[in-house]
Protein backbone atom coordinates (compact mmCIF):
# COMPACT_ATOMS: atom_id res chain seq x y z
CA UNK A 1 0.00 0.00 0.00
CA UNK A 2 1.25 3.46 -0.78
CA UNK A 3 0.34 6.89 0.13
CA UNK A 4 -1.68 7.17 -3.47
CA UNK A 5 -4.13 4.30 -2.46
CA UNK A 6 -4.29 5.55 0.84
CA UNK A 7 -5.32 8.48 -0.52
CA UNK A 8 -7.75 7.19 -2.44
CA UNK A 9 -9.23 4.88 0.14
CA UNK A 10 -9.75 8.16 2.42
CA UNK A 11 -11.67 9.70 -0.82
CA UNK A 12 -13.60 6.41 -1.70
CA UNK A 13 -15.24 5.93 1.79
CA UNK A 14 -15.34 9.35 2.43
CA UNK A 15 -13.04 9.26 5.45
CA UNK A 16 -14.40 12.15 7.86
CA UNK A 17 -11.26 14.87 8.01
CA UNK A 18 -10.74 14.77 12.04
CA UNK A 19 -10.22 11.32 11.36
CA UNK A 20 -7.84 11.56 8.97
CA UNK A 21 -6.51 14.40 11.26
CA UNK A 22 -6.30 12.11 13.93
CA UNK A 23 -4.38 8.52 11.73
CA UNK A 24 -1.69 11.41 10.83
CA UNK A 25 -0.71 12.41 14.03
CA UNK A 26 -0.45 8.41 14.89
CA UNK A 27 1.38 8.36 12.23
CA UNK A 28 4.00 11.20 12.64
CA UNK A 29 4.90 9.82 16.33
CA UNK A 30 5.03 6.37 14.86
CA UNK A 31 7.67 8.05 12.49
CA UNK A 32 9.42 9.54 15.76
CA UNK A 33 9.48 6.68 16.90
CA UNK A 34 10.93 4.62 14.20
CA UNK A 35 13.72 6.62 13.67
CA UNK A 36 14.55 6.87 17.63
CA UNK A 37 14.70 2.65 17.36
CA UNK A 38 16.54 2.84 13.90
CA UNK A 39 18.74 4.60 15.43
CA UNK A 40 19.01 2.52 18.49
CA UNK A 41 19.98 -0.24 16.10
CA UNK A 42 16.50 -1.85 15.93
CA UNK A 43 15.14 -3.69 13.15
CA UNK A 44 11.66 -2.80 11.93
CA UNK A 45 9.38 -2.38 8.73
CA UNK A 46 8.80 1.38 9.23
CA UNK A 47 7.12 1.92 5.61
CA UNK A 48 4.50 -0.44 6.72
CA UNK A 49 4.16 0.86 10.69
CA UNK A 50 3.61 4.17 8.58
CA UNK A 51 0.85 2.88 6.28
CA UNK A 52 -0.78 0.91 8.98
CA UNK A 53 -0.78 4.13 11.12
CA UNK A 54 -2.41 6.01 7.89
CA UNK A 55 -5.41 3.63 7.97
CA UNK A 56 -5.86 1.93 11.21
CA UNK A 57 -9.15 4.02 11.62
CA UNK A 58 -10.16 4.00 8.00
CA UNK A 59 -13.70 3.01 8.90
CA UNK A 60 -13.85 4.50 12.59
CA UNK A 61 -17.10 5.87 11.37
CA UNK A 62 -18.94 2.93 12.29
CA UNK A 63 -18.01 2.64 16.18
CA UNK A 64 -19.06 6.42 17.10
CA UNK A 65 -21.17 6.14 19.56
CA UNK A 66 -22.91 9.43 18.61
CA UNK A 67 -23.23 9.83 15.22
CA UNK A 68 -24.08 13.08 14.55
CA UNK A 69 -22.26 14.69 11.07
CA UNK A 70 -23.86 17.81 11.82
CA UNK A 71 -21.28 18.14 14.36
CA UNK A 72 -18.12 17.45 12.30
CA UNK A 73 -16.31 20.20 11.86
CA UNK A 74 -16.04 19.78 7.47
CA UNK A 75 -18.43 20.64 5.16
CA UNK A 76 -20.25 17.35 3.92
CA UNK A 77 -21.94 15.76 1.04
CA UNK A 78 -25.42 13.63 0.36
CA UNK A 79 -22.58 11.22 -0.15
CA UNK A 80 -20.07 11.12 2.83
CA UNK A 81 -23.45 10.98 5.09
CA UNK A 82 -24.61 7.54 3.30
CA UNK A 83 -21.43 6.15 2.87
CA UNK A 84 -20.95 6.94 6.51
CA UNK A 85 -24.28 5.36 7.12
CA UNK A 86 -23.61 2.44 4.80
CA UNK A 87 -20.30 1.68 6.56
CA UNK A 88 -22.09 1.55 10.30
CA UNK A 89 -24.30 -0.64 8.82
CA UNK A 90 -21.89 -2.71 7.43
CA UNK A 91 -19.80 -2.84 10.33
CA UNK A 92 -21.26 -1.36 13.27
CA UNK A 93 -21.52 -5.45 14.79
CA UNK A 94 -18.14 -6.15 14.04
CA UNK A 95 -16.70 -2.81 14.64
CA UNK A 96 -13.73 -0.49 12.89
CA UNK A 97 -11.18 -3.12 14.23
CA UNK A 98 -12.14 -6.24 12.72
CA UNK A 99 -13.65 -4.23 9.56
CA UNK A 100 -9.81 -2.76 8.31
CA UNK A 101 -8.81 -6.68 9.10
CA UNK A 102 -10.75 -8.25 7.24
CA UNK A 103 -10.77 -5.14 3.90
CA UNK A 104 -6.92 -5.68 4.27
CA UNK A 105 -6.73 -9.46 3.44
CA UNK A 106 -9.34 -9.42 1.40
CA UNK A 107 -6.67 -7.03 -0.54
CA UNK A 108 -4.25 -10.10 -0.13
CA UNK A 109 -2.29 -8.21 2.95
CA UNK A 110 -2.56 -10.21 6.03
CA UNK A 111 0.39 -9.19 7.86
CA UNK A 112 -0.46 -5.23 7.32
CA UNK A 113 -4.19 -6.78 8.27
CA UNK A 114 -2.28 -8.54 11.62
CA UNK A 115 -0.50 -5.00 12.30
CA UNK A 116 -3.36 -2.59 11.93
CA UNK A 117 -5.54 -4.69 14.11
CA UNK A 118 -3.60 -4.42 17.23
CA UNK A 119 -4.37 -0.67 17.97
CA UNK A 120 -7.10 -2.03 19.33
CA UNK A 121 -7.43 -0.89 22.99
CA UNK A 122 -8.34 -4.81 24.25
CA UNK A 123 -4.78 -6.35 22.11
CA UNK A 124 -2.55 -5.17 24.72
CA UNK A 125 -1.07 -8.42 25.95
CA UNK A 126 -1.03 -9.97 22.16
CA UNK A 127 1.70 -7.17 20.97
CA UNK A 128 4.89 -8.92 20.22
CA UNK A 129 6.64 -6.78 17.52
CA UNK A 130 8.12 -3.60 17.92
CA UNK A 131 5.76 -2.31 14.94
CA UNK A 132 2.90 -3.50 16.53
CA UNK A 133 3.65 -1.80 20.40
CA UNK A 134 4.27 1.47 18.57
CA UNK A 135 1.36 1.69 17.01
CA UNK A 136 -0.28 0.36 19.78
CA UNK A 137 1.07 3.11 22.50
CA UNK A 138 1.40 6.02 19.34
CA UNK A 139 -2.35 5.78 19.42
CA UNK A 140 -3.10 5.90 22.60
CA UNK A 141 -1.19 9.23 23.00
CA UNK A 142 -3.50 10.81 20.29
CA UNK A 143 -6.45 12.26 21.39
CA UNK A 144 -8.49 13.54 18.05
CA UNK A 145 -5.23 14.97 16.28
CA UNK A 146 -3.71 16.36 19.59
CA UNK A 147 -0.86 14.47 21.08
CA UNK A 148 -1.20 14.32 25.13
CA UNK A 149 0.01 12.42 28.11
CA UNK A 150 -1.47 8.84 28.52
CA UNK A 151 -3.70 9.75 31.50
CA UNK A 152 -5.53 12.30 29.61
CA UNK A 153 -6.40 10.12 26.77
CA UNK A 154 -7.83 7.31 29.11
CA UNK A 155 -9.96 9.87 30.71
CA UNK A 156 -11.23 11.83 27.44
CA UNK A 157 -11.56 8.03 25.43
CA UNK A 158 -13.82 6.60 29.08
CA UNK A 159 -15.86 9.37 28.26
CA UNK A 160 -16.50 8.69 24.66
CA UNK A 161 -16.04 5.67 24.44
CA UNK A 162 -17.40 3.75 27.63
CA UNK A 163 -20.48 1.76 27.84
CA UNK A 164 -23.14 1.51 30.51
CA UNK A 165 -22.10 -2.00 31.99
CA UNK A 166 -18.34 -2.60 30.75
CA UNK A 167 -15.66 -3.74 33.08
CA UNK A 168 -14.31 -0.84 34.64
CA UNK A 169 -11.64 -3.21 36.70
CA UNK A 170 -10.55 -4.82 33.13
CA UNK A 171 -10.24 -0.97 31.82
CA UNK A 172 -7.91 0.03 34.70
CA UNK A 173 -5.70 -2.80 34.32
CA UNK A 174 -5.35 -2.62 30.94
CA UNK A 175 -4.57 1.46 31.41
CA UNK A 176 -2.12 0.61 33.70
CA UNK A 177 -0.40 -2.18 31.57
CA UNK A 178 -0.47 0.85 28.62
CA UNK A 179 1.55 2.85 31.54
CA UNK A 180 4.25 0.01 31.35
CA UNK A 181 4.14 -0.03 27.98
CA UNK A 182 4.83 3.23 28.15
CA UNK A 183 7.97 3.11 30.43
CA UNK A 184 8.98 -0.63 28.46
CA UNK A 185 9.56 1.82 25.18
CA UNK A 186 11.29 4.34 26.89
CA UNK A 187 14.09 2.28 28.65
CA UNK A 188 14.39 0.38 25.04
CA UNK A 189 15.46 3.59 23.71
CA UNK A 190 17.23 4.80 27.27
CA UNK A 191 15.25 7.89 27.55
CA UNK A 192 12.61 8.68 30.20
CA UNK A 193 8.98 7.96 29.76
CA UNK A 194 8.40 12.21 29.46
CA UNK A 195 11.22 12.34 26.81
CA UNK A 196 9.84 9.79 24.10
CA UNK A 197 8.03 12.67 22.01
Amino acid sequence: MNKREISNLYKKYHVPIHVIAHMEQVKNICEVLADKFIKKGYELNKTMLLNAALVHDLFRVCDFRIFDPAQFEQKMTKEDVKMWEHLREKYGKIGHVRAIGDFLRNRGEPKFAELVEKHDFYEIDTLKTLEEKILFYADKRVDHDKIVSLKNRFSEGTKRNAKKGDNESLRIEIQNKILRLEKEIASMLGVASQHLL
